[in-house]
């Protein structure tokens, strides 16, 4: 096995402190130095950008925000898409090994473990990632290609791919995807279900799929191919939300709470989840909903652009005094905050209180002289 770089700068993120020295010893033990700890995955996202690590060492199980969270928002980051990820677990149970899967994780390591087994886990992930076979090599290949833009050539070289592993239910729902990209519909639909038929199974290409259904707005096989997705995994709260939001969009308002539940069930520790599924509905305009899963992720974590939501959605079910409240909270968290005072301010004159509403304008230009919406207002006012 080739000689590791222990130079290289890790981050390891777990909510418990305990947890957190004791793989720091570890791993200063095995003989790494550049070493960075996060205790929640909002910490984990921002050192990601400071630190700019090699590795990523990252608990499963953490409140606020999932280690499952986390691996998909590293993912999406084009500078750390490829960062190697080694999970820490308690336990691994099969919807765990399928969500590691879809979401390229490289490896997991079960709780407790001793500083060798760490050191193997990493090892055979680094060798993995230094020394890949030419099938690897070829569709990581296909992948810079499709991401700079060079569909054509990314296809040719998924397409040498697939002479190696013609099998292969992956390479088929790359070439579609990249086809997809490419405004070929025709063709990217006859790739994936190509993948479809090859593996049943495979999660990825059921989304693609879905994918592909709502952006050319056939909502019926969107949600099709995105129901057997959640069957196959039925532990993705971001599957699961997006599924609720397409049956919201098509009336079933009763299919829709059934799967923002199962969301926030997956990831119960998880604000996120419920602030997304509140603007959902919000937006949908189901306010009051709105206004129930948005207190309930404010009771987990404070913030200021989610107290000014709960505010306009309780202001749309004629809560006008209940709103102001909940302004008033987010005031004392941020007040120099612009949209707040403009909103607080619609709300007083909803509450027939001129007096207040021309207070909080004037506050929200004083903070924003250029704020057009406040200028007008005050105009009307006679200010």
């Amino acid at each position: 096995m080739p000689e590791t770089n222990k130079n290289m700068k890790i981050l390891v993120v777990d909510d418990m402190t305990n947890m957190r020295r004791t793989i720091r010893n570890m791993l200063r033990f095995i003989g790494y130095e550049f070493i960075e700890e996060a205790n929640d995955g909002d910490t984990c996202m921002k050192k990601m950008g400071e630190f700019q690590p090699d590795f990523l060492i990252l608990d499963w199980n953490m409140p606020r925000m999932a280690g499952i969270e986390v691996v998909q928002k590293t993912r999406e980051e084009q500078q750390f898409a490829d960062i190697p990820i080694l999970m820490v677990t308690a336990e691994v149970e099969e919807s765990q090994i399928v969500q590691a899967a879809e979401n390229d994780i490289d490896g997991y390591i079960i709780k407790p473990f001793v500083a060798l087994t760490l050191e193997e886990k990493m090892n055979s992930i680094l060798e993995r990632r230094n020394s890949p076979t030419e099938l690897d090599q070829l569709i990581q290949d296909g992948l810079n290609m499709k991401n700079q833009g060079d569909g054509d050539g990314a296809i040719e070289t998924f397409e040498k791919a697939l002479e190696l592993s013609p099998k292969s239910a992956r390479i088929r729902q790359l070439i579609g995807e990249t086809y997809k990209k490419m405004g070929n519909i025709e063709k990217a639909e006859e790739k994936m279900k190509e993948a479809v038929s090859i593996n049943p199974q495979y999660i990825k290409v059921h989304q693609s799929l879905s994918d592909l259904y709502q952006e050319i707005g056939d909502k019926e096989k969107a949600v099709a191919s995105l129901e057997t997705a959640a069957k196959i995994s039925p532990n993705n709260s971001q599957r699961q939300t997006t599924l609720g939001k397409i049956y919201l969009e098509s009336g079933d308002v009763e299919r829709a709470e059934q799967s923002f539940n199962k969301a926030m069930e997956v990831e119960p520790n998880n604000p996120n989840i419920k602030t997304n599924i509140g603007e959902i509905f919000l937006e949908s305009g189901h306010a009051e909903k709105a206004a129930s899963v948005f207190k309930q992720s404010l009771n987990q974590k404070e913030d200021v652009h989610v107290y000014n939501r709960l505010g306009i959605a309780l202001r749309r079910k004629g809560k006008v005094n209940e709103a102001i409240k909940e302004y008033h909270r987010a005031i004392k968290i941020d007040q120099n905050d612009e949209g707040l005072h403009y909103n607080i301010g619609r709300a007083y004159i909803e509450a027939h209180n001129k007096p207040k509403a021309i207070h909080h304008f004037k506050k929200a230009l004083g903070i924003n002289p250029e704020f057009k919406d406040a200028q007008i207002i005050l105009k009307k006012l006679g200010h």
